[in-house]
């Protein structure tokens, strides 16, 4: 396994595009509700976060099928690695049509019970309504990409990502304005437009994959392999839902303090996704190239991986943070024409941009501890983060906070989060797992 600077972009470019476009769906929808009022583009911040509380069920099994992936890559395993996949992709199949199923009785009920607002309350609902759909084709594309990135064979990522982001832009401008004929649907045509765009993705991918679907595995072997992914996803499943659900905790302390600080706040973390992404594309990466070197038999290399990743991390993202610093009312412009809520925007803006200092080393150590294959420890260390950041949360929102005083929540879980998966990298204790 390469692990020369190089290389790593290599690997990483396809794999950033691919995330970069599947939150691209999120912030258009955002940049275009934006524009049609501040209910909507409130209703999104929740609705978006609940969405989510729900997709990265499957992103975390995508995770444990990754490092499964990438471990056997390594190995030169192929008619395995092949087996594990197909399981892979029919679990998260059957899994998202249960989410779905479950998700239209009770979402009602626990956003009736959560939201204040009446009016943001009946608009998150209208866009859960369609956009739940969505979680067929998002874990199709998880599996995919949770395949090509663990044999880093990730340039297929750049192409679907690219139509997918076309598709739904397209779709956005025609179904929440009324263009070109179609009706004017507002958050509901944000919510069909995303629908419509990854369902494009999953099938480019079928047709990349060259077959109508993977071969299916005896129940015997299906069970085996399912086996194996979720002695390693479930832990990341667990962790990846309960830290979701806690930034629905922040949004809904938000929506307490004012409607405006809660359309303020869903343009601050539409924004600073963008940063995120690379992180996490380049944390992703190192996670699959640490799975891969493991099985290669190169541990020794893993730790000089990792500060490999940290540098080209903060290389791509500084940048991006200083462009922000310098307009960022231009910058918040585009989510909103109300140059007063702008304005507002800045300070909160700010102090979580100044977080990504933070972020970047936290990413890279704990997506590696994922790498190593104990996966149980990431839940340990994710766990232990969220509870700090849950009760400062709590705290502060009794104080009656300004936005950018809450969103210094983000410095106390990175902080966590890097001390404690910087702490169990130097120890290598990691060296002796084995999956």
């Amino acid at each position: 396994m390469d692990t020369s600077y190089k290389n790593i972009c290599r690997i990483t470019f396809p794999v950033l595009v691919s995330l970069l476009v599947e939150q691209v769906i999120g912030i258009t929808d955002t940049a275009f509700l934006g524009h049609v009022g501040e209910t909507e583009l409130a209703a999104s911040a929740i609705a978006g976060v609940c969405y989510l509380i729900l997709f990265v069920i499957g992103s975390g099994f995508g995770v444990g099928l990754q490092v499964l992936i990438a471990r056997l890559n390594g190995e030169k395993k192929q008619q395995e690695l092949t087996a594990t996949f197909s399981t892979g992709l029919y679990f998260l199949s059957i899994l998202a049509v249960f989410i779905i199923a479950v998700s239209k009785f009770l979402l009602p009920l626990i956003l009736k019970a959560i939201i204040a607002s009446e009016t943001i309350y009946e608009a998150a609902i209208h866009y859960l309504d369609w956009r739940i759909y969505g979680l067929l084709f998002a874990f199709v594309i998880t599996a995919f990409r949770a395949y090509y990135v663990g044999i880093t064979q990730t340039r297929f990522l750049t192409i679907n990502s690219i139509a997918m982001v076309a598709v739904n832009v397209v779709c956005n401008y025609a179904l929440v304005f009324g263009n070109w004929g179609f009706p004017a649907l507002g958050i509901a045509g944000a919510a069909i437009g995303s629908c419509i765009a990854e369902a494009v993705a999953a099938i480019l991918f079928f047709v990349h994959y060259g077959k109508i679907l993977p071969k299916i595995e005896s129940l015997k072997n299906q069970w085996h392999n399912l086996k194996r992914i979720l002695s390693l996803s479930v832990w990341t499943m667990i962790q990846s839902f309960v830290s979701l659900s806690t930034w629905l905790l922040f949004f809904i302390v938000i929506e307490r303090i004012g409607e405006e600080s809660l359309a303020i706040s869903n343009i601050v973390r539409s924004i600073c996704t963008i940063p995120f992404i690379f992180t996490q594309a380049f944390a992703s990466t190192g996670s699959a190239l640490v799975s891969n070197l493991i099985g290669e038999g190169k541990s020794s290399l893993v730790m000089g991986l990792c500060r490999k990743i940290i540098v080209i991390s903060y290389a791509f993202c500084l940048p991006l943070l200083l462009v922000a610093v310098i307009m960022p009312e231009q910058l918040l412009q585009l989510y909103t024409s109300n140059t007063a809520m702008a304005a507002k925007a800045v300070a909160p803006f700010m102090v979580m941009l100044s977080s990504y200092f933070l972020t970047v080393p936290a990413s890279v150590y704990y997506c590696a501890i994922a790498g190593t294959g104990n996966t149980r420890m990431t839940l340990v260390i994710g766990m232990s983060a969220l509870v700090l950041y849950g009760a400062y949360i709590l705290f502060i929102g009794t104080t009656e906070p300004s936005v950018a005083l809450m969103w210094t929540s983000e410095h106390i879980y990175a902080t966590a989060i890097l001390t404690l998966s910087t702490i169990y990298m130097v120890r290598g204790k990691w060296k002796q797992k084995r999956i």
